[in-house]
């Protein structure tokens, strides 16, 4: 295979990883919007789809973003493992590890992108630690008419400031048809706001990544009346 060969079978790679986590995220988003609000979509949505803007950034002269968009599928994959669709992310991941190596030299990078790409793909998870790091335990009842009403904070469980992911719950039903359900964490409004905003952030801080052409730039001699500065 030749290099141009080898280039163009990378990308279809990276590409067909960008294509399938979007997917994924859509999923998740769909699920979480069933069980919460528009807003909390769209914040899973941004967080699942993190890895894959990394992922198309790479593909603009930015080749090295790649290994930290498999980076940073791969945790998404390990922290979700049992969360519904979270861990197709590993597909994407490996896609994007088998596009690195397409490639027919090493990723120009900067010299700080051991410990960079790292840091960036554990920033992927700060948005969903931002959704889950305050507790909001509440109950829900419905009738045997299926009228939901909200019953309130969920005494039971702990509230206020915590450290964590994810939510448990429990559901009962009585013999009149009423079933009261309760989780102990509830997405709020702020909260998916607040995750949006850390979302845009990291992708604003990828977007300052770097370009080939930066780093070639930068390591050509500065040349000053003919001779070097």
């Amino acid at each position: 295979m030749t290099t141009y060969q080898d280039i163009k079978s990378g990308r279809r790679l990276t590409w067909t990883g960008i294509v399938i986590a979007v997917a994924v995220s859509l999923a998740v988003a769909s699920f979480t919007g069933e069980e919460g609000t528009v807003l909390t979509a769209m914040a899973f949505f941004a967080l699942m789809a993190l890895p894959a803007a990394l992922a198309y950034l790479a593909l603009d002269r930015r080749p090295s973003l790649l290994t930290a968009a498999a980076m940073a599928a791969l945790l998404q994959t390990v922290l979700l493992l049992t969360s519904g669709l979270g861990f197709l992310q590993l597909i994407p991941a490996i896609l994007w590890y088998l596009a690195g190596q397409r490639r027919p030299r090493p990723a120009a990078a900067p010299r700080w992108a051991t410990w960079g790409r790292p840091l960036l793909a554990a920033a992927s998870l700060l948005p969903l630690l931002v959704m889950f790091v305050h507790l909001d335990p509440e109950c829900t009842t419905t009738d045997a008419d299926g009228t939901v009403v909200s019953s309130g904070v969920d005494a039971s469980a702990p509230s206020g400031w915590g450290f964590g992911f994810g939510t448990s719950g429990s559901t009962s039903t009585d013999s009149d048809g009423v079933t009261r359900s309760c989780t102990s964490n509830t997405v709020r409004p702020w909260e998916s706001a607040l995750s949006l905003v850390v979302s845009a952030a990291i992708v604003g801080l990828a977007v300052r990544w770097p370009t080939s052409n930066q780093l070639v730039d930068r390591s050509q001699p500065v040349m000053s009346s003919g001779r070097l500065a």
